[in-house]
């Protein structure tokens, strides 16, 4: 039997590993914004993902969904692509749910009273989210249900480890 590299690129770990890497950068775009009126124009300020405890667990586990589906892609010892494979799981419903979490943070993250650059005193404001939120949030779930279908091949014996040559 054949074993080239080709052969052990497995798709949903793949899947889940890009998956990871658009979490990991969906953090870093805006996750939550402020509009404001100054003089007449509209202001807005973008406030990233990892300024707020759920992003900054997004930011590691869209990490570990990538590092660990690569390791599950290039390492060949069985047990240990048991063990990556769990910990994609961990990982990406790590991304899912702190993602799925800061839909519901945006007043804590942005205050009652935040600084509004250019307005002396108060002024009106609204804050939401932004899309880098959905895009961490949507790489999570595909991140998890590929890495939750991994498993689940592997426990049912449909996903073989390819020995070593």
């Amino acid at each position: 039997m054949r074993t080239d590299s080709s052969e052990r690129i497995n798709f949903l770990a793949s899947v889940t590993a890009v998956a990871g890497l658009v979490g990991f950068i969906g953090v870093f775009a805006d996750w939550f914004k402020i509009q404001y009126p100054v003089g007449g124009d509209e202001v807005v300020l973008g406030i990233y993902g990892s300024e707020d405890a759920t992003g900054a667990i997004a930011l590691a586990a869209g990490l570990g969904a990538l590092m660990f589906g690569a390791a599950y892609i290039l390492l060949q010892d069985p047990q240990i692509r048991r063990i990556t494979a769990l910990l994609m799981v961990i990982s990406s419903v790590a991304l899912f749910l702190s993602a799925g979490l800061g839909f519901t943070r945006v007043d804590d993250v942005v205050g009652p009273n935040p600084f509004l650059p250019g307005v002396e005193g108060n002024a009106p404001y609204e804050a939401t989210i932004s899309i880098g939120l959905a895009i961490s949030f949507l790489s999570g779930l595909i991140a998890t249900v590929a890495s939750i279908l991994l498993v689940s091949r592997r426990e049912q014996g449909l996903e073989v480890d390819v020995p070593s040559s």
